[in-house]
């Protein structure tokens, strides 16, 4: 497993809606630490590091929670909350895991070889937009790569027919569709028509 990234989190005391805004102001987000069998720790962390640090080693990385006072743990980001007016970071959710202990994690579908369907004259229906998995914490991607390059005609690429990573197991029905290959229809002319005894009806 190759060197975690570090985020460096402050425990806060005061945990409330005002606090939050004011934590926001000054360029923190507020967060809490879950742990199984424990109580969440609350916590804040620098924004702009966050979003580095995200940046660089990916959505489902792990890294390094460095706290003053405190030896460090090793976990995750499991969920963060944005504004839907201008995608602020709201609060972010952290997990702490264990490297022998199996986690379960929704990857977004990632698709591969579009060009050549449109050569084709196919195009993709996605049918899901994420796909819930388990695995160790340090083999969890930060997405599913489905490649489409292949693909000769209309088709359905069901959970089975997806390969996925080393030691990642997909926890959904093998038969779940997860995108359905189609044909390209332009300029039909047939054309909708309705009776007036149908539009009266």
């Amino acid at each position: 497993m190759s060197e975690l990234g570090v985020i460096t989190v402050e425990k806060r005391s005061t945990v409330s809606s005002k606090n939050n805004k004011q934590l926001r102001r000054d360029g923190y987000v507020p967060a809490s630490i879950s742990c199984r069998g424990k109580e969440s720790v609350s916590v804040l962390i620098k924004a702009d590091e966050l979003r580095r640090s995200l940046s660089t080693y990916g959505r489902n990385a792990l890294f390094k929670l460095a706290m003053d006072g405190d030896s460090s743990v090793t976990g995750m980001v499991k969920d963060i909350q944005y504004s839907t007016i201008n995608r602020e970071m709201l609060n972010v959710d952290l997990q702490q895991v264990s490297l022998n202990e199996e986690i379960r994690a929704d990857l977004t579908v990632r698709l591969k070889g579009l060009d050549s369907l449109e050569f084709k004259k196919l195009m993709v229906l996605p049918q899901m937009d994420f796909i819930r998995v388990k695995g160790l914490p340090q083999d969890i991607p930060d997405d599913i790569v489905i490649d489409v390059s292949n693909v000769k005609g209309v088709e359905n690429i069901n959970i089975k027919d997806v390969e996925f990573p080393k030691g990642i197991v997909p926890e959904i029905d093998p038969e779940q569709c997860v995108l359905s290959i189609v044909e390209v229809r332009r300029g039909s002319s047939v054309k909708d028509e309705t009776s007036e005894e149908e539009i009266e009806a």
